[in-house]
């Protein structure tokens, strides 16, 4: 869990030994490998088990430190069952799930409980951004989807993205007590910018129920860390660089909270990497101030939709929303070569100036 790094740049070929040292770090950004159990004792009475499994088109690991393995077993089983549950309602890829039947009608009567929540948890986000979250975004991406390998991207393009994005507003998504509905038909809803947050949410919720004090989840990303109270544990999270993603950029110290990351380096549709998977609602086409923004928050929820909205923020509105909302931030500039933080980030080795 806790190891000591001395914060010093993580470039150098002694903190990049240190860095990829296996059980040091967790990866925002999905970097860890591997498959089935793990089982490996840390210290007297103390074991580290951790499960890894494909969730939500990612690689999804719960890792947990207990003095029981089996006690430990069983609770990431529970996790990974309450997590698979959770998306299960949240998918846009599934025919028969909730929210396509919901973009297929443009109405859903009874909105299941999960689904109502993170439907909700969006629209709040997309009033407190200004629209800079968006969860009807999805007829700009689909048409982003369409243009996948494509060498470049030029006017024509962009002016089928500024058509699509006519049926983009979330303020035409209305909820109620019983059901949900889209206004306009056409409009559609993608919940890829803040879903996982609240599935990796979940799975935390059921380690707790089950016990467990000290857990690290990491959803390709996404990672949420508990730690009990004792405020000598933490969990250190290395954080890629957007320019190699074989590199560590950062390292950032976690506890009790969640951490998530959004770049332009996993998933873009141009080789240019001009268009990727993070719609800017205002403008339908990919923003283009950053490679990579990194949010820390109390819940994973807020975590993952917060980091897709800061792209679409210039850099004095992000510092001031993430000031307002007690969030702590690092963000990498377009070409990745500046880096800008909030004041209370825990960073501990890597650099950035203060936004």
């Amino acid at each position: 869990m806790h190891r000591s790094i001395e914060p010093t740049e993580p470039r150098s070929p002694e903190r990049r030994r240190l860095l990829r040292q296996a059980g040091q770090l967790a990866i925002a950004g999905g970097l860890l490998a591997g498959g089935g159990w793990a089982v490996l004792k840390r210290k007297q009475n103390l074991w580290q088990v951790r499960r890894e499994r494909t969730l939500m088109q990612t690689s999804v690991s719960v890792t947990c430190l207990a003095d029981d393995v089996q006690a430990a077993g069983v609770a990431i089983e529970a996790a990974f069952a309450r997590m698979a549950a959770t998306a299960a309602q949240l998918t846009r890829f599934d025919p028969a799930s909730p929210l396509a039947r919901l973009n297929r009608d443009g109405l859903l009567a009874q909105v299941p409980a999960q689904l109502d929540a993170v439907l909700r948890q969006a629209v709040s986000l997309s009033r407190l951004t200004d629209g800079a979250f968006d969860p009807t975004v999805l007829p700009v991406l689909r048409y982003f989807e369409t243009l996948r390998g494509a060498s470049r991207t030029d006017a024509h393009e962009q002016r089928v993205a500024e058509q699509r994005d006519a049926l983009v507003g979330y303020r035409d998504l209305a909820l109620d007590a019983r059901g949900a509905r889209l206004s306009r038909p056409g409009m559609a809803v993608t919940l890829d910018g803040i879903a996982k947050g609240h599935v990796v949410d979940q799975g935390i919720a059921a380690l707790r129920g089950a016990g467990i004090e000290y857990a690290l989840i990491d959803a390709g990303g996404d990672i949420h860390a508990i730690c009990g109270n004792d405020p000598e544990r933490h969990w250190n999270v290395g954080i890629v660089d957007p320019r190699d993603v074989s590199q560590v950029a950062a390292v950032l110290q976690l506890r009790n909270a969640a951490l998530s990351t959004s770049g332009n380096y996993r998933v873009f549709f141009s080789a240019d990497r001009r268009l990727f998977h993070i719609v800017n609602p205002r403008t339908g086409w990919s923003p283009q101030s950053y490679s990579s923004v990194t949010v820390m928050a109390q819940r994973s929820v807020l975590a993952d939709g917060m980091s897709t909205a800061a792209f679409s923020l210039e850099l004095p509105r992000l510092s001031s929303l993430m000031d307002a909302q007690d969030h702590q931030w690092l963000a990498f500039s377009r070409t990745g070569e500046q880096r800008w933080r909030s004041r209370e980030l825990p960073l501990i080795a890597g650099t950035a100036e203060l936004a």
